[in-house]
């Protein structure tokens, strides 16, 4: 992942306990946080004043161990189309999609989407990047979700890439 020194000191622990390849595997999370260890990583590492004032990242950290009410109660009251995202997201997540519908269309356009390679290679891989559709996203997995089919790779794989996306934008911005 691509992060500052500052931001890099203060969620180092949560990548620790919760690596990035373990991470956001439940497209929809219909219990609690199964990541007890990273949870606590991040109600400390939003503690750190890197972090504790940026509420677009303490949602994304909550979002990254699958503590969707923490995550929403960050994100709701960010009232910029990146807390519109991080909303649309969590809502996705919860399974509540025609909620996670209405928030991207808040969040509509949201530079990081532009970011997201949904392409097996990645940022000068020389493959094509395919483009990212946030609405179809929702839509397929709510389908997934809908048959009770929970063995999606490819889903898996957008949804980590997504949160890596607008997690690395807003450290940058």
């Amino acid at each position: 992942m691509n992060l500052t020194t500052d931001f890099e000191e203060a969620i180092r622990p949560v990548l620790d306990a919760l690596p990035f390849e373990m991470a956001l595997r439940r497209l929809v999370v219909d219990g609690p946080s199964e990541h007890t260890e990273a949870s606590a990583a991040v109600a400390k590492a939003i503690q750190d004043p890197a972090v504790a004032e940026r509420p677009d990242l303490i949602a994304g950290l909550w979002m990254y161990v699958d503590e969707l009410d923490k995550s929403h109660e960050a994100s709701q009251d960010l009232n910029t189309p990146t807390g519109s995202y991080w909303h649309a997201i969590m809502h996705r997540r919860e399974g509540d999609f025609s909620n996670s519908k209405y928030w991207l269309s808040r969040a509509v356009h949201h530079p990081a989407m532009g970011l997201i390679d949904l392409t097996g290679g990645g940022a000068g891989s020389g493959t094509a990047v395919a483009a990212y559709d946030a609405v179809d996203f929702v839509d397929r997995v709510q389908r997934a979700h809908e048959r009770e089919d929970g063995f999606h790779p490819e889903l898996v794989s957008a949804q980590c890439k997504e949160w890596k996306a607008l997690f690395e934008w807003c450290i940058h911005q």
